[in-house]
């Protein structure tokens, strides 16, 4: 269960001399505890080490196994308990595999990567849940087919997520599904199709919110293609463009700001009482008209008095052509990988 082994993750750092993974049900804690020391000692510093710790002066490494060991079983209890009553599966291989991605190479605490090494092997279900539809169950990782298509339910049965057509349960739905209209399952949307939620299109995909004329699901480019946002990007950074007026970052046209030719003021195309200075159409009436400068002039019409204002609102552009860069990510040993 990924849930699970995201909350015990809190420190596998360091470089493999002489560590193994071979963990089983009975050891996982005991295993998790003696890789995450060993490793933390031998990348962190000093500081880091007691601050990871939780201690104000040095401790050794067989304490911080001890440590480690007892913040897994308490952290750990409810998967413990689901095991020893078999309602639920440790995979030692899976489990195994995800753990020793974390160990950093020989003599290397820190390397810049295309991919994380732990990102896809930890991918997996690390417990898979025994207990049928209808069965008794304690936790959610009890059922079969948790997370994807079920949860334990408040009535201590495992129930199925629903599918597309059924009435979301919570707010939530089955894989490949969401809760959408009328709190409703609906399968999630494929490239191109309009969405209004990150939740909505299909793996891989993302909702463009700036997609023009609506948002759509999007697949995220790789290094060098065009891009509007760093969600765009498999590498999560799209280089901006700037602003011809401001010089600030954009990614589209729409993200600058239109400026006043006289002053370069704040203004919207179209709506020029946005460049207001004093609220007053002061060249022919003392009368307030709303969005007025000094430079404007009043119009008497016979709905009331309108302001006309006689500087042109300039629109910006975004100069560059905004690009994905290549996927490169930092795997440090010491501040990431945390596992205890």
């Amino acid at each position: 269960m990924r849930g699970t082994i995201l909350v015990m993750m809190g420190m596998l750092v360091g470089c493999q001399d002489g560590i193994s993974v071979d963990a089983d049900e009975d050891s996982f804690c005991s295993e998790l505890a003696e890789v995450a020391c060993h490793n933390l000692y031998s990348c962190c510093s000093e500081g880091e080490i007691e601050q990871e710790l939780g201690v104000s002066e040095p401790r050794t490494e067989e304490q911080c196994r001890e440590d480690k060991k007892r913040n897994c079983e308490r952290g750990t209890a409810n998967l413990r308990d689901s095991l020893s009553k078999d309602r639920v599966r440790f995979n030692a291989d899976a489990f195994n595999t995800c753990i020793e991605t974390y160990l950093a190479p020989d003599d290397t605490c820190a390397q810049y990567v295309d991919e994380l090494p732990w990102t896809e092997p930890c991918d997996v279900e690390l417990w898979t849940g025994l207990v049928g539809i209808a069965g008794s169950c304690f936790f959610d990782h009890d059922c079969a087919g948790y997370p994807k298509t079920a949860e334990c339910g408040p009535d201590q049965k495992c129930v199925a997520l629903p599918v597309g057509g059924f009435p979301c349960i919570n707010g939530e739905c089955a894989e490949d599904f969401f809760c959408g209209s009328g709190l409703i399952c609906q399968a999630r949307l494929a490239e191109g199709a309009p969405c209004t939620g990150f939740d909505q299109c299909q793996e891989e995909l993302f909702c463009d919110s700036n997609a023009m004329p609506m948002p759509i699901c999007t697949g995220r480019k790789e290094g060098g293609e065009a891009c509007t946002s760093d969600q765009n990007c498999v590498s999560s950074d799209c280089i901006p463009g700037q602003c011809s007026m401001t010089g600030s970052s954009c990614f589209t046209d729409a993200n600058c700001t239109a400026r006043c030719a006289d002053d370069f003021s704040s203004c919207t195309v179209g709506m020029d009482y946005q460049c207001n200075a004093t609220g007053y159409c002061n060249e022919v009436t003392s009368q307030s008209c709303s969005g007025s400068t000094a430079n404007s002039q009043c119009v008497n019409l016979a709905a009331g008095t309108t302001c006309i204002f006689n500087v042109a609102c300039v629109p910006s552009e975004c100069i560059g052509d905004p690009v994905c860069t290549a996927p490169l990510f930092l795997a440090d040993y010491c501040t990431q990988g945390k596992i205890l």
